[in-house]
């Protein structure tokens, strides 16, 4: 995010002659802020050729540092410490007036535009941001198989705000211990602050080039990868009484140089740089450049540009400029769709009109006001209050959202309104399905909850982790049973279970669930996270193997792209082991990953968030399922004909959103559990056929319709 600190810059961190503002700012640094700020506002807009747009954030994160240590130090000099009560009551008063009310006005704009199965991660995002900690909120997102396919979130640029805030809160307490040490141990203070920064800063760069590389996504969010940015630029301040020994031409070069980084970065990165990880360097480093060339004497070299006046004045409202352009961005997309040119001139006109009033008329009045100026302790009272507040809408918008409460499947007509005679043997599809396709009506489950419907996270390791979860937590149906059934596979097995678990019950298995989030069971060809977990599992499979295993997985077009042998090799060690396996297919996939919110924005025509029968099955991942069944001689299971029944529709059927008032997709290609619950007599049935049931078909009931 923009550095927050405007006339606060430390000019004394200039020297004499230095260029200044007519406010007494350092008009290179905030001409840089501009050029940062309007960098990331021109790469969320979409301008062609700026693919690394983003690096203005980590821009801003060594201009932060370097002030704020600037300060502290400049505060260290005066009086030997740093009271804490004033430092955090600047800041308070410096970022909360604007962070909190483009906060309040974005939870009301996102309550109106965005679909209501959207607001409970607004609210969270709401309350997380005001309290500060939205990136970790963020990266534990950024790794949940639930977040599939989600729309960024409105206030997803507020992470960076919560990188720094945490920075804020930290760094003095750092400074004040180092202090308290270097006086008992008779040591100088400054050597020991900055061998802190170093060592903070060190640690922080070779956990961000490790995670950057393991965990891509979380990296991008965490505090501790992006620590070590904030600690270049306050490094820098502590080079301040040397950098007044750099001649002229030294300068110029160093900002020209330092200038030429940042545009680069900007120009030849993209979206598929790991980041920030050591790619980070150039725009940092360039930062820290242009700081140092500027802060031993008058501005030089190409960074000159940086005090075109219209630079700095964009500068001055940097802050403000990045709070709201993305919620303006996102919001508009909700509720226009794709914007074209003009859209998002017009867009960005508005961000920067917003910001030059929430300038004038929310951040200045605040800031400057006598008594809070005065009072520290009114100031961070007040702050408290107004996070509250903040916080609390963020807390209120979550509460606006459906109680999760699915009732029985029994309730939810589903698949069974499919069967056109539940006395026959075997059952049919109705020969006109197309009758029982919803679309309109209520809708079960809301389509608000529907990602939660089905979920069992508990036996679902996520990405970041390795071992199988083993052990009586995953263990269901009937647990004394000496006949153990294992489910295998990613999230697409697990939305079987609320069928699976009702059979277990009923043939007297012992069901024992291992999934992982993302990864197909394989030796081979698909990700190290993923390898390690076969490995671990087939180990405790060769140690106590079960009876049987049933087995399902996202295999397709785009999914683990690789020639299936280290699949193959997996599946053919649980059948060398004496475990019977069965392939359950993998159901149709929708186009998009958020039907759900299709019928949600759709609610007098669900039939527009249909799609074609055969490109779906042709993007599940049955054909490699059942590819491997036929190499390896085991039984297949399918039950898509009660998904996505064949022969409706003009292009050799159409796979319907909600049948009988029942919601089919939750996120992604995932079925909610109410669906899988109607579904449950028919996968029994198949089970049954394939000799996988004790309980005869004719036995196996539809229950009510």
């Amino acid at each position: 995010m923009p550095t927050s600190h405007g006339h606060e810059t430390p000019t004394g961190a200039a020297r004499p002659g230095a260029t200044t503002t007519g406010g007494g700012l350092r008009a290179d640094v905030e001409g840089l802020r501009g050029v940062a700020v309007g960098m990331v506002l021109l790469y969320h807009l979409g301008l062609p050729g700026l693919g690394g747009g983003f690096v203005g954030v980590d821009v801003f994160f060594v201009v932060s540092g370097f002030l704020i240590t600037s300060l502290l130090l400049r505060e260290i000099d005066r009086t030997g410490s740093v009271s804490l009560r004033a430092f955090y009551a600047r800041r308070a008063r410096r970022l909360l007036p604007a962070a909190s009310f483009v906060l309040v006005v974005t939870a009301v704009a996102g309550w109106w535009v965005l679909p209501g199965s959207a607001h409970e991660n607004l609210g969270r995002d709401v309350a997380s941001s005001a309290l500060y900690v939205v990136n970790w909120e963020l990266a534990g997102r950024s790794v949940d198989y639930l977040a599939e396919g989600e729309s960024p979130s409105v206030l997803q640029h507020y992470w960076s705000l919560a990188v720094e805030e945490q920075f804020y809160v930290l760094w003095p307490l750092l400074v004040l211990l180092a202090l308290a040490v270097a006086r008992r141990r008779g040591l100088r203070a400054r050597p020991l602050l900055l061998g802190a920064v170093s060592v903070v800063g060190l640690a922080s760069f070779g956990w961000s080039v490790h995670l950057t590389a393991t965990d891509p996504a979380a990296a991008y969010f965490v505090t501790t990868t992006r620590m070590w940015e904030l600690a270049i630029g306050a490094a820098l301040a502590f080079a301040v009484p040397r950098l007044g020994s750099l001649t002229p031409r030294l300068r110029a070069l160093v900002a020209t140089a330092g200038l030429a980084a940042v545009v680069a970065g900007g120009l030849a990165l993209s979206p598929a740089t790991a980041w920030p990880g050591s790619a980070a360097l150039l725009p940092t480093l360039g930062a820290a450049a242009i700081i140092a060339a500027g802060t031993g004497g008058p501005t030089a070299g190409a960074a000159r540009l940086l005090t075109w006046r219209p630079l700095v004045a964009l500068g001055g409202i940097s802050y403000a400029l990045y709070l709201w352009h993305w919620p303006l961005i996102v919001l508009a997309r909700a509720w226009h769709g794709p914007l074209g040119w003009l859209d998002s001139v017009a867009l960005g006109l508005a961000a920067l009109s917003l910001a030059w009033f929430t300038g004038r008329l929310v951040e200045d009045p605040l800031r400057f006001r006598p008594r809070l100026v005065r009072r520290a302790g009114t100031t961070l009272l007040a702050a408290a209050l107004v996070t509250t507040v903040t916080a609390g809408t963020g807390v209120a918008l979550v509460r606006t959202v459906p109680a999760f409460v699915v009732p029985d499947g029994a309730d939810a007509p589903g698949a069974r309104a499919l069967v056109d005679d539940p006395s026959a043997r075997p059952w049919r599809v109705n020969r006109d399905p197309g009758r029982f396709y919803s679309t309109e009506g209520r809708v079960l489950p809301d389509p608000s909850v529907a990602k939660k419907d089905g979920l069992l996270r508990r036996c679902q390791v996520s990405r970041d982790v390795t071992e199988p979860r083993l052990g009586g937590e995953c263990t269901f149906g009937d647990v004394d049973s000496d006949e153990r059934v294992m489910l295998l596979g990613d999230s697409k097995a697990g939305q079987w279970f609320p069928g699976l678990e009702r059979i277990a019950e009923r043939e007297g298995w012992r069901l024992d669930v291992h999934l992982k989030s993302s990864c197909p069971v394989s030796r081979t060809g698909v990700e190290r996270m993923c390898t390690d977990h076969t490995d671990a599992l087939l180990a405790e499979i060769a140690d106590d193997p079960p009876d049987r295993a049933i087995l399902s997985q996202h295999l397709g077009k785009g999914q683990y792209d690789h020639d299936d042998r280290g699949l193959e090799e997996a599946v053919g060690e649980v059948v060398d082991a004496g475990v019977e396996v069965l392939v359950l297919a993998d159901n149709p996939a929708p186009p998009t990953d958020a039907t759900f919110a299709c019928v949600e924005q759709h609610p007098r025509a669900y039939d527009a968030c249909a799609f074609d029968r055969d490109d779906a099955l042709a993007r599940s991942g049955t054909p490699r399922l059942t590819a491997l069944a036929e190499r390896l001689g085991l039984p297949v299971a399918d039950v898509n004909e009660w998904i996505c029944p064949p022969g409706v529709g003009a292009r050799g059927g159409e796979c319907p959103a909600v049948v009988a008032g029942t919601l089919v997709y939750r996120q992604g290609s995932h079925l909610t559990g109410t669906y899988v619950r109607s579904l449950t007599p028919m996968l029994h049935r198949e089970l049954a056929r394939l000799g996988w049931a004790d309980t005869p078909a004719a036995e196996i009931r539809l229950g009510r319709r």
